[in-house]
């Protein structure tokens, strides 16, 4: 009997772990792509204003927030072109092959937060049919930083 009762135990155990330590897929907005997030990552909602991201999903425990953005790229820029922007605006931005996306990485940090409490961004942007979509990681630690790139890793095509 004590040995039943234990390996229902150990099951229920691992059930509730396995349950906890579980992910999400998120789509990024009007896109074919997704990424997986921490299940302790809560949904956001919209920005309100015009440049506001689409949604965002924040955790203050891992000191991440991710904002999704997606504007029309009318003009049909290549990765590159916008690359040569950023850089000539004196960003440090370079374009990267991730899980197979050809996308641009860059980083920032808020200029309206005090350099010994602000947050860290580091950016992507990917062209998604007729849309330029980024994702933008802001992280308070490198924990969170190191989590990012496994964040944007995980982007999957969606069939």
């Amino acid at each position: 009997m004590k040995k039943t009762l234990s390996i229902l135990l150990s099951l229920a155990l691992l059930l509730c772990v396995s349950c906890a330590a579980a992910d999400q897929k998120v789509a990024l907005p009007d896109s074919r792509y997704s990424l997986t997030l921490p299940d302790e990552m809560e949904y956001d909602g919209p920005g309100e204003g015009e440049d506001d991201a689409k949604f965002a999903y924040v955790s203050e425990s891992l000191g991440l927030d991710v904002q999704f953005f997606c504007q029309p790229n009318e003009k049909g820029a290549t990765l590159q072109a916008m690359t040569d922007v950023l850089i000539a605006k004196g960003v440090d931005a370079a374009v990267y092959r991730i899980s197979g996306v050809d996308m641009i990485a860059y980083r920032v940090t808020d200029p309206q937060d005090p350099p010994e409490k602000g947050m860290k961004c580091v950016a992507y942007v990917l062209l998604d049919g007729e849309a330029a979509q980024m994702v933008c990681f802001w992280y308070a630690n490198q924990k969170a930083a190191d989590l990012s790139e496994k964040i944007i890793s995980s982007i999957t095509l969606n069939p």
